[in-house]
């Protein structure tokens, strides 16, 4: 019976019917973004992305960076319990959810403050808005199958590799980027590469201690 009760304890439809609403907004609001997001196969255009004016309104979307942040919530819930069933959708992941919010804040708080040393401050603009579009095709392919596989269920092996693949794929993101950042920054190797460490690796190491406590 506890088992049972066990499994039952969870909230796959608030979290699918949010998912479906923030898609649906985006829709309303912003087609072209959902267009790529969707489109995951598609792949962006650097050049493309890169020579198109900026727009807050199109750089920028508060939808997917809340759809970003309920899927890297259930990413992290299913690796912390090492497994990943119907039950993995409970209050946990928007706590995991806010961590990713978290890290968000102080990476924009250090980015922030290292474009001071970079001349080309616009170039630095395009780059983080090709990398959230590649972030946020991935995250769309990890939510469709999150949620189809939700009944099925993983045991602890096939439950780290999912989680290894997510973490690997938007890891290939950001390696994909470093040409991108040495091309089109007209600022020194070193300061690049103290870009990258602070505005990646700082926050990351930051949100996980505020985490512990």
């Amino acid at each position: 019976m506890y088992e049972l009760r066990e499994l039952d304890d969870h909230y796959f439809g608030l979290y699918l019917i949010l998912i479906l609403a923030l898609l649906a907004l985006l829709k309303l609001i912003n087609p072209w973004r959902l267009k790529s997001l969707t489109h995951f196969w598609v792949e962006v255009g650097h050049t493309e992305e890169l020579n198109k004016p900026l727009k807050l309104n199109r750089n920028f979307s508060i939808l997917t960076f809340v759809f970003r942040s309920l899927v890297f919530g259930l990413v992290l819930n299913i690796f912390q319990n090492k497994s990943f069933y119907i039950s993995s959708f409970d209050g946990e992941v928007l706590y995991y959810a806010g961590s990713f919010i978290i890290f968000w804040i102080l990476k924009a708080f250090l980015e922030g403050g290292f474009m001071y040393f970079f001349h080309n401050q616009e170039a630095l603009f395009r780059i983080f808005h090709i990398r959230t579009l590649n972030k946020e095709k991935i995250t769309f392919i990890y939510s469709c199958l999150i949620f189809c596989l939700a009944f099925v269920g993983f045991g602890e092996i096939a439950s780290l590799v999912f989680v290894s693949c997510y973490a690997v794929a938007m890891l290939a993101i950001h390696l994909n980027m470093l040409k991108l950042y040495f091309r089109q920054l007209n600022a020194m190797p070193v300061y690049i590469i103290l870009y990258i460490c602070a505005s990646e690796i700082a926050p990351l190491w930051l949100a996980l201690q505020i985490l512990k406590f």
